[in-house]
């Protein structure tokens, strides 16, 4: 559990155990895309998955190969725009680095931030 909560653009794991399918089910790295403003436990992050997407749409971002192998446990993967939501920093852990072994939060660019800001707007309607 984070005592924190870390930057926007920052990659973490967010374990989504209690949630009910389609929801995400599973503990998966997730990305900071903002934080809340008036409660301090709280940050809406979007999901990555290192699955390919059956098909893949505009909401599907794919994340930098480099990225994705040295933090992430896959060769690629990608940013699930449509499926971005707030959550408690109980269920968020710091990424494991492959190299050291410490955890720490590894950050995207702000580029990235944009695009995903921009996907997520569209998919909803905002």
């Amino acid at each position: 559990m984070l005592k924190f909560q870390p930057k926007v653009g920052s990659v973490i794991y967010c374990d989504y155990v209690g949630f009910i399918a389609p929801e995400m089910i599973k503990k998966r790295p997730v990305i900071v895309i903002s934080k809340h403003k008036h409660h301090s436990k709280l940050l809406a992050v979007v999901p990555i998955s290192t699955v390919l997407p059956d098909k893949i749409f505009d909401y599907h971002i794919e994340m930098d190969p480099q990225f994705c192998t040295l933090y992430l446990s896959g060769d690629k993967c990608w940013v699930k725009c449509d499926m971005f939501n707030v959550v408690s920093l109980e269920r968020l852990h710091l990424v494991r680095d492959k190299k050291s072994g410490l955890r720490h939060a590894p950050n995207v660019g702000p580029e990235l931030i944009i695009k995903i800001k921009e996907a997520i707007r569209n998919v909803h309607g905002l």
